[in-house]
């Protein structure tokens, strides 16, 4: 098993406890020129409204400015259909660690 798939399998447990877990189709998207997400989870607020969370882990120090700019045209496609905000975070780890927490 590679180093981030690892890490994005111990960090969706912890993440996806913080709120609805939310699949989203990486078919869907790549037929849209979208980016891929590793982990998305729905978010109550205070106030009653909900905020999609959409993570993205890197094992590496910077994703790429093609990255980047995909991973936005994501939030903001997703953002829409929904009808929702959405909130897009990028997780830097360079090491396996099952002991991390967000």
């Amino acid at each position: 098993m590679r180093k981030g798939d690892i890490l994005e399998s111990n960090s969706s447990q912890t993440l996806h406890q913080k709120g609805v877990p939310a699949l989203v189709s990486p078919m869907v998207l790549r037929s849209h020129h979208l980016g891929q997400i590793d982990i998305a989870y729905l978010e109550r607020r205070p106030d009653k409204t909900w905020v999609l969370k959409i993570v993205e882990m890197k094992t590496s120090l910077h994703p790429s400015v093609h990255q980047m700019k995909r991973l936005r045209k994501t939030q903001d496609y997703l953002s829409r259909v929904l009808d929702m905000e959405a909130l897009l975070e990028v997780k830097f780890c360079q090491k396996v660690d099952p002991t991390l927490f967000f």
